[in-house]
């Protein structure tokens, strides 16, 4: 006669093979040919006029937004420009004041009317161009993210070289090399689950925002960028991963 098998080895059967297709079922591990962790913005900041650093104010490692005013250049000339400037265009602007009635009653000639508001124009031209002038001896930073590197010290003379390095790390962006069979089962907007190559550090959801149409015959591969969010910089660029694909089922 058969043995009926016992009701807790049939539960614990049934139990492993419900756990089997729920793993299998859950995330599928693209066989990646490289994936890293990468910034989502690198910039290089350099000055646009040559000078003497007199004000350094972030140093490696800080974190900055944009807007935020990383380094100033010595200015005494520009600012005597615009003090100077400025004195011109209120002097020119007083003239125009006393000579209003005078327009008002066409006493001044065609020509001195048309010299003094001529005048008038080039001060104020000219007090807009030495603002700018001196405008271009504050730098700011373009981007939110953090200081990665300082290439120069408060006293030295820069000119077009970089000074800093920026670097954007929330988002990140995660860059994937794949074999050619999984072109088209990739698309835009579509998630997937990375995890970075450390311990210590779970898998986080990226979306994909490019996927290149071309094929490299050389390789047989494509390569898919997605963007990552990385809330406090928690996690660092540069850093290998692997993804999977996240079925809704």
């Amino acid at each position: 006669m058969k043995k009926t098998p016992p009701i807790i080895y049939v539960a614990s059967l049934a139990f492993l093979v419900i756990q089997s297709s729920i793993v299998s079922a859950e995330n599928s591990p693209l066989p990646t040919l490289g994936c890293m962790l990468a910034p989502s913005e690198k910039v290089e900041v350099s000055s646009p006029v040559s000078g003497v650093l007199e004000k350094v104010l972030v140093r490696r490692g800080d974190k900055i937004k944009k807007g935020q005013r990383l380094f100033e250049l010595k200015a005494g000339v520009e600012k005597e420009g615009v003090r100077l400037a400025t004195v011109k265009a209120a002097f020119a602007q007083r003239k125009t004041s006393r000579n209003k009635e005078l327009f008002d009653e066409n006493i001044l000639t065609a020509h001195e009317r048309d010299e003094i508001e001529t005048e008038l124009l080039i001060a104020k031209s000219e007090l807009r161009l030495k603002e700018q002038e001196l405008a271009l001896r504050k730098i700011y930073s373009p981007i939110n993210g953090v200081v990665v590197n300082r290439f120069y010290s408060k006293g030295e003379y820069v000119n077009v070289d970089p000074i800093f390095s920026l670097a954007t790390l929330d988002p990140l962006h995660v860059d994937l090399l794949l074999p050619s069979i999984y072109f088209g089962e990739i698309s835009l907007k579509q998630e997937l689950l990375i995890k970075p190559e450390s311990e210590g550090m779970d898998a986080l959801t990226a979306k994909v925002i490019i996927v290149d149409p071309l094929i490299d015959s050389a390789s047989s591969t494509f390569r898919v960028q997605l963007m990552m969010r990385n809330p406090g910089n928690k996690i660092p660029a540069g850093i290998r991963c692997s993804a999977q694909k996240i079925n809704k089922d």
